[in-house]
């Protein structure tokens, strides 16, 4: 008898042990994961990507399915966990139910699950409790997170700490958040902290001093950013310092840069008591670049722009656009600022050969974030009007339609007032076109439309 005919008479006669290795050799079989998963285990955002284009067989996800419901209905808590999240996810199951109605069947099986003690659905319960696919309940929820933070549960721990501390579904108790922050491991800690600190209020400041006593170098620069607000911008410096200056070993690197920056950007503006001092400046924005910040590179190559030497500001402007965004949700567009100032080097020949077919395709490239409405009104008017370029009517009406989009934008009133009279005088090689010229006279105070003739 093989291995596979062997475990399915065991989980034909109710093993449960059986049953769940059955469910798992189906689940494996799909070829949904490379790895086969244990009952309950949360799959990693690695391993997640890497079997992202998988396709799996959808025959063996829902026999999967079947064995992990066979163990659910015979009281598995493991088994009703899974169940909770496979119908959540539509995964051998539920296809063309809407997801608040599986949301709502997930919530019931995980539900069980924790009512049968399993850890992880106590925590899950806790957490859908706060108004995912159920009814928002703060005290079940936090009921929840303390009967897991009762099992040993390290992240309920954390949220059982918060609740006390912010009278989230139970009454305000420090001492009780205290006692719970005590079991803490360092890192937790400090990640309780943050989600504590998070405010300006009395309660925030005083979670936020105790990251700050621990010199955690996001603390030092929420607290520095806290001074400058108040205006103590000295101690604000000496914190954004000491904060970029952290040997905290796998810290972001992106607060410990930007607290460089900060830095650098007092002395670059000079605040109160900070002389402006471009060399500090400079000094703080290159330790900040040397992180791979691209807003560091930007601004030495700013300065070193202003000061002429106009090889290392393109090699910083350079820097600047081939620097990936650490953040996976980052800006899809390259830095405007320095990509426009790439284009200003090529156009007028500054420490290079003058090239102004490449300067305008970097200017286009900056143009394509619409948040630099600057160098869009312009590529609008030298395409209308041929200024360094061929003359491209249909390019500049692109452009000044951009331009003149939101009503917040600094280039608004202009733009859809050179619309208003392209179409309205027919100029350019664009013919007269009233109607046209009307729908731009209506995005602008009713004296700027002219009379017309009778």
């Amino acid at each position: 008898m093989t291995e596979e005919k062997n475990l399915l008479k065991k989980a034909e006669a109710g093993d449960i042990e059986s049953i769940k290795r059955l469910a798992n050799y189906y689940d494996k079989k799909s070829g949904r994961w490379r790895e086969e998963p244990k009952v309950g285990e949360s799959i990693s955002i690695d391993e997640f990507l890497a079997n992202a284009d998988t396709k799996a067989n959808e025959d063996y996800l829902a026999e999967a399915f079947k064995w992990f419901m066979r163990g659910a209905e015979l009281g598995d808590a493991e088994c009703m966990d899974e169940v909770g999240h496979r119908i959540y996810d539509a995964i051998g199951c539920c296809k063309d139910e809407e997801w608040t109605e599986r949301g709502k069947k997930s919530f019931q099986w995980h539900l069980k699950a924790a009512q049968a003690g399993y850890v992880p659905a106590m925590r899950i319960t806790a957490y859908m409790y706060d108004g995912l696919c159920v009814e928002k309940d703060e005290v079940q929820s936090f009921y929840w997170y303390l009967e897991a933070a009762k099992h040993g549960d390290k992240k309920s721990v954390g949220e059982v700490a918060k609740r006390y501390a912010k009278g989230t579904g139970v009454e305000k108790n420090i001492d009780e958040a205290n006692k719970y922050l005590a079991m803490l491991d360092a890192e937790d800690y400090r990640h309780v902290l943050h989600a504590l600190s998070c405010g300006d209020d009395e309660e925030s400041l005083m979670w936020l001093e105790r990251l700050v006593e621990l010199d955690d170098p996001l603390a030092l620069k929420n607290k520095a950013e806290a001074c400058c607000k108040r205006g103590d911008y000295s101690q604000a410096l000496e914190l954004f310092i000491k904060a970029g200056t952290s040997d905290s070993e796998n810290y972001d690197p992106d607060v410990l840069a930007e607290a460089l920056f900060q830095a650098g950007n007092l002395y670059y503006t000079g605040e109160d008591t900070i002389r402006q001092n471009y060399r500090h400046a400079l000094r703080y924005y290159r330790s900040s670049a040397k992180k791979k910040y691209i807003k560091g590179y930007v601004q030495c190559g700013k300065i070193y722009f202003d000061k002429g030497d106009y090889k290392s500001a393109l090699m910083n402007f350079n820097l600047a656009i081939k620097t990936r965004d650490r953040y996976p949700f980052g800006s899809r567009y390259l830095n405007t600022i320095a990509l426009e100032y790439i284009g200003r080097i090529a156009e007028n020949g500054l420490g290079v050969d003058r090239d102004i077919e490449m300067a305008y395709k970097y200017y286009e490239a900056a143009a394509k974030d619409n948040r630099n409405q600057g160098i869009i009104f312009r590529l609008a008017n030298d395409y209308f009007y041929g200024n360094n370029v061929e003359v491209d009517t249909a390019k500049a009406l692109l452009y000044f339609e951009e331009a003149g989009k939101y009503s917040h934008n600094e280039y608004y009133f202009e733009a859809n007032l050179k619309l208003a009279w392209i179409y309205e005088l027919g100029q350019g090689d664009v013919e007269k076109d009233l109607a046209k010229a009307d729908e731009y006279w209506a995005k602008l105070p009713p004296e700027c439309k002219p009379a017309r003739a009778q």
